[in-house]
């Protein structure tokens, strides 16, 4: 069997996720090609054995459809592009992603305008177990094949590894700069915890090409606004190989992952990334963030805009030693057995039979 990915470029979590679930159904006999309509952050990261692709040019495509002769297409957040697939003559079941729209209300007015695509184009859906996603799914689409399961993480490819240890407690976010992942809250967290731990030093990772516009300007005003100026770093583009290391440094230093996103629709890979390095973690309740983070079992959580709140929880994991302990041996287990690439690989298989592709 072989099954196309299309996305609109390969970076953050989508990137993280096409990686690992190629190397997870290949276990099981799909193979997997990927359509990206330009280049990202993560162009680099992909093995030479896997077909990548990068073009709007629909010859292009449909020379890639007719030489590889896929089983099915999985179409990924772009619903307008459903139509092209079936105008370039692929007739084949397309399966519709969804891994997230933004806030609730975004991603369920998303999914209002998605109807006349879905439901003339697409076969069936797929959502990770998202209650809010689940919820707008069922309502707009109860007469779609529905398939919910969690996305892979490979845990013996990406996990602690000891590295020197920073001397000072680390405070990390990692995102898009925009206003739903809220880094805003990020910095004022650092400042309040600042107060209490002198030496705390906070760590920003992400890509600027993917930053709303002017936002990458407004966080270095804030920066210096809040006094923080010597204890931001930031970090651009780190290839996703080495976000290891830098998480298991944060995790080794006292520190930990600080999540501040205001709604999260799919699992967050950083939550999983984290835990899977030894490096806790304190969220908000973003919704997508559930089925990684369970609160005082795996991490810690805090009400979205309660600086306070947030500043009790990152002083409790700094100062309570045995508290880090009990959450970093958790964390890791729960990667391990609940998103595992067997699973997903039987999961995804299990979805392809019951739309008859596949033995």
């Amino acid at each position: 069997m072989r099954v196309l990915f299309v996305f609109i470029l390969p970076s953050g979590g989508m990137d993280t996720l096409n990686r690992m679930r190629i190397k997870a159904l290949r276990s099981v006999g799909i193979e997997s090609c990927l359509l990206y309509f330009r280049r990202g952050s993560g162009s680099s990261n992909h093995s030479a054995d896997t077909p990548v692709f990068y073009t709007t040019d629909h010859e292009e495509i449909r020379y890639i459809l007719q030489f590889y002769s896929f089983d099915a297409i999985v179409l990924t957040s772009f619903f307008m592009q459903l139509e092209l697939f079936r105008h370039l003559g692929f007739t084949k079941p397309i399966i519709f992603e969804n891994q997230g729209f933004g806030p609730k209300e975004q991603a369920h007015q998303a999914l209002v305008h998605a109807q006349p695509y879905l439901n003339a184009h697409a076969d069936a859906l797929l959502y990770p177990r998202t209650p809010h996603i689940e919820a707008s799914f069922s309502a707009l689409y109860p007469h779609k094949f529905h398939f919910s399961f969690s996305n892979p993480f490979d845990v013996d490819q990406f996990g602690y590894r000891p590295n020197p240890r920073v001397p000072v407690p680390i405070l990390a976010w990692i995102g898009r700069l925009d206003d739903n992942k809220n880094w805003r809250d990020f910095l004022r967290l650092g400042s309040v915890v600042a107060q209490s731990v002198p030496n705390v030093a906070l760590w920003v990772f992400s890509d600027p090409t993917l930053a709303d516009p002017g936002e990458p300007a407004q966080l270095h005003a804030m920066t210096i606004e809040l006094g923080l100026l010597s204890r931001v770093t930031q970090y651009h583009n780190i290839p996703h190989a080495q976000m290891a290391d830098f998480l298991s440094q944060v995790g080794d230093s006292g520190g930990m992952l600080c999540m501040t996103s205001k709604t999260e629709g799919a699992t967050a890979y950083a939550a999983l990334e984290a835990l899977s390095c030894r490096c806790p973690v304190v969220t908000t309740d973003s919704d997508g963030v559930r089925e990684a983070i369970i609160d005082e079992v795996t991490g810690l959580y805090y009400q979205h805009g309660d600086i306070a709140g947030g500043t009790s929880q990152i002083n409790r994991l700094i100062s309570d030693v045995n508290l880090r302990k009990k959450l970093i041996r958790n964390g890791e287990k729960h990667v391990r057995n609940e998103f595992s690439m067997g699973k997903y690989a039987n999961h995804f298989a299990v979805m392809l039979r019951y739309m008859g592709i596949g033995s």
